[in-house]
């Protein structure tokens, strides 16, 4: 079996460098590198130029990536930090794909992971969303760095002499999360000591009892499944016990297949249509339901569906 082959996305900063130097040690991987200049700050060259002179020592392939400014012009996309996110992964999983590359590593650390799971419970996520940055996705995406603290990498970091850049817009308190990062997060771990491990520990607890709990409801629900596609589910004679909770959990499973909708009044409606035997049509969000003849489908907007 061949070596497996990375595409490093580095920014320049701790710890991205920190995982490009890691990386560069191993012996047994095929390595890219990639930067993505997000056509922002004026200062990013020199960030690239950073990284490329490291690849050349490293005799790691270095490519650099540019987002089109205008992207963030448009506006309804959920602001500007998630559409650069979504254009940066965009560029890296093209380039993934063009050098056939087997993984996508990221360098998130333990401090990135106590700051999404404290994010996600102050927005009053479940336990999918407890579990925080996932250390490997079944896109190829791989975070190397979470089991390592901040202080980790800037003791790594002095004891090997890495160069690093800061990157200015990380400073700004115009965005939430860096205001979490910056400033309530030190603020809450000054006065509670170990906050920052305790998060990455939910994470940690979520993910296990979620692939745990999924198995459980598979082996409830999947009897009832008839056929299922991208988007949609089809299943027969399934009718919701009058029981509190199942709802929730039936959910909770048609999530992990990628049919979601945000809480509102009506999924209580919905689950008391669920435990009759009537025909019925239904709409939750983009999510459209409809029972006729024993068979429910489930469909994230394919049903032609009027109310």
């Amino acid at each position: 079996m061949s070596d497996p082959s990375f595409l490093l996305a580095i920014s320049g900063g701790l710890d991205s460098m920190c995982m490009l130097h890691s990386f560069a040690n191993k012996q047994n991987a095929n390595l890219y590198a990639a930067y993505v200049n997000h056509g922002i700050r004026l200062d990013a060259g020199k960030d690239a130029e950073l990284i490329k002179r490291k690849c050349k020592e490293y005799n790691i392939p270095f490519y650099e990536l540019s987002i089109d400014p205008k992207i963030f012009e448009v506006s309804g996309k959920g602001g500007f930090e998630a559409i650069a996110r979504e254009a940066r992964y965009n560029l890296l999983f093209e380039l993934k794909n063009k050098l056939g590359a087997n993984f996508l590593a990221t360098a998130h650390h333990k401090n990135d992971q106590a700051e999404t799971v404290f994010l996600r419970i102050a927005r009053g996520s479940g336990l999918k969303g407890l579990r925080g940055i996932l250390p490997e996705r079944k896109d190829g995406v791989v975070r190397p760095m979470l089991q390592f603290a901040k202080q980790d990498l800037l003791g790594y970091a002095k004891q090997n002499k890495i160069e690093w850049r800061e990157d200015s817009t990380n400073k700004s308190l115009e965005h939430f999360r860096n205001k979490v990062r910056l400033e309530i997060l030190p603020s809450i771990e000054s006065e509670c000591k170990g906050t920052i491990n305790r998060l990455a520990r939910i994470a940690e607890l979520s993910q296990k009892s979620y692939t745990n709990a999924i198995k459980i409801l598979d082996s409830y629900f999947k009897p009832f499944l008839v056929s299922e596609s991208e988007g949609a589910v089809l299943l027969r004679y399934f009718y919701l016990p009058p029981m509190q909770g199942y709802g929730e959990l039936f959910k909770m499973w048609l999530a992990h297949r990628g049919i979601s909708w945000e809480e509102t009044n009506e999924d209580a409606k919905f689950y008391e249509k669920l435990q009759k035997k009537d025909s019925f049509r239904f709409r939750l969000g983009k999510v459209y339901f409809e029972r006729k003849k024993g068979l429910l489908r489930v469909d994230c907007g394919c049903i032609s569906y009027s109310r």
